[in-house]
């Protein structure tokens, strides 16, 4: 345990995946600080964990256009916000992800001089550099998940330490189903991941059982897996499935899909890291507006690959449609070179795994001295024991 004068700690996660991470968070908290409370903003997997919810904010998560939406709901709701930060004044705020809502409570936090951790980093370093200054000013300390960020970052004048990608060592290589041992089937099987929010699965699954359709032309005992965040998204999804077309869903998240699956397409995201985790081959799609896409995303993109399991290797190692400009019938035949070439999926299989061992190998050295990554707890309670034995928050301005 750690000697801390911590007692109560706000932590905001707006995403279905930040939710996941804040609760593994929250557990190592108590862990680590018996006595601590956790109020915040999140969803169900939080609140599971003990965390107090001011807000569920899963259902709400949007992307670009369907968030202008919601401007009135978070405006009222960052007020709210503020007066729990007056009147409850927790010893830590812990910010997950989805800067572009956490950075307006941190620059809260920091108003009142309540020192901010931020876990798993903005990816300033792919585009919106120009919110360094934000991110510097407003955030005491930033918890990296990705090897190069935690250079990056402090080359830049922010605090920061590589704590390892949660996604690494989160895994659950126990779940089997009746009779399954591997995939011994002649067919491949394939897994469709279309992402967790509403607007992604609007853009892709379509396109995606598109392609699926295209692939069972020419293997017509194709097995087709997938899984979805919540009821709300597989009832979005199962609405959309041809009446020819079966798939089965299940409930143990992407993990139980791909673990034996030949090819996984995917929706860009942490989602494509954990399909990396398992070995599995996979395409990436992300859909943009081609008119925003042109006139303002490809100047903004500072980095070569956009999606993250390539941004690691540092080589295109999985096809990636970034944006995906609805090309249903060149991704239908890449999907079919890679299941029809054991090579190739033999090869992508031998990478991954060397960069998996990789982000799980024993951690040494620096100034916050050495620990082994051997699962998310432990991973977490280390970390959260460095950031608080040496934690000077920035004065309040």
């Amino acid at each position: 345990m750690v000697e801390t004068h911590i007692t109560k700690v706000f932590i905001s996660a707006a995403e279905t995946s930040g939710d996941k991470h804040a609760a593994h968070l929250i557990n190592a908290l108590k862990v680590q600080i018996p006595r601590v409370k956790t109020d915040g903003l999140g969803g169900s997997a939080m609140e599971k964990a003990g965390c107090n919810l001011l807000e569920n904010l899963i259902e709400r998560s949007a992307m670009l256009g369907a968030a202008v939406k919601q401007i009135p709901f978070y405006h009222k709701l960052l007020k709210r916000v503020k007066a729990y930060l007056l009147e409850e004044t927790p010893d830590l705020v812990i910010l997950v992800d989805s800067p572009a809502w956490n950075f307006h409570i941190a620059k809260a936090a920091r108003q009142l001089g309540i020192p901010v951790l931020y876990y798993i980093a903005p990816q300033l370093w792919a585009w919106g550099a120009w919110r360094l200054k934000k991110l510097r000013n407003n955030v005491d300390k930033v918890a990296c998940i990705l090897p190069f960020e935690e250079e990056w970052f402090r080359s830049r004048g922010v605090p920061a330490e590589y704590v390892g990608h949660p996604l690494f060592d989160d895994s659950h290589l126990s779940i089997t189903y009746p009779g399954e041992s591997g995939n011994n089937n002649t067919a491949p099987t394939v897994a469709l991941l279309p992402g967790s929010r509403s607007q992604e699965i609007e853009k892709l699954w379509k396109p995606m059982l598109t392609i699926a359709l295209n692939i069972r032309r020419k293997y017509p005992n194709t097995v087709f897996l997938t899984t979805a965040s919540n009821e709300k998204n597989e009832q979005q999804m199962r609405q959309a499935l041809p009446d020819d077309f079966d798939i089965e869903f299940r409930d143990r998240g992407i993990e139980a899909v791909t673990r034996y699956a030949d090819l996984t397409l995917v929706a860009s995201g942490t989602a494509t890291l954990e399909v990396a985790a398992q070995a599995c081959p996979m395409i990436v799609m992300y859909h943009i507006n081609p008119v925003s896409w042109n006139l303002v995303g490809r100047l903004l993109i500072k980095t070569k690959h956009l999606s993250l399991v390539n941004i690691l290797a540092g080589v295109e190692l999985v096809p990636e449609y970034m944006p995906f400009f609805h090309q249903e019938q060149e991704v239908s035949e890449v999907a079919l070179e890679i299941l029809g070439s054991e090579e190739r999926k033999k090869r992508f299989a031998k990478v991954t795994a060397k960069s998996n061992e990789a982000n799980s190998k024993t951690r040494s050295g620096g100034t916050s001295g050495g620990y082994r990554q051997t699962n998310d707890s432990e991973r977490l309670s280390r970390a959260i024991e460095y950031f608080f034995r040496d934690f000077h928050p920035k004065k309040a301005i």
